[in-house]
């Protein structure tokens, strides 16, 4: 299987389209701290990972600005971006 990106821009730029039709421009960001599952643990569905960390919404987002800022945003950044999403979703569902 391949992942398309322009399929997965266009469902992204779908959804949060839906969102700023329903009045959400912004959201509050009233949690912060996250357990996160080190990448080399996160892909490998037979062994339980035996180490979690913390990770921090604030933080990811700020990563975001600044690397926007200074135009320096790659790949990488997807993981910052991928804690937000999972924030998003969880706490707006519609």
């Amino acid at each position: 299987m391949q992942i398309e990106l322009s399929f997965l821009e266009k469902i992204v730029n779908t959804i949060f389209l839906e969102m700023k039709r329903c009045g959400m421009d912004s959201v509050p960001l009233d949690e912060d701290f996250y357990w996160n599952i080190p990448s080399e643990s996160l892909f490998d569905p037979y062994n339980e990972p035996n180490q979690l960390d913390i990770g921090q919404l604030a933080e990811d987002y700020e990563i975001l600005r600044l690397a926007h800022s200074q135009h320096s945003l790659v790949s990488h950044n997807l993981k910052n971006v991928s804690a937000l999403m999972r924030f998003l979703s969880e706490k707006y569902p519609f």
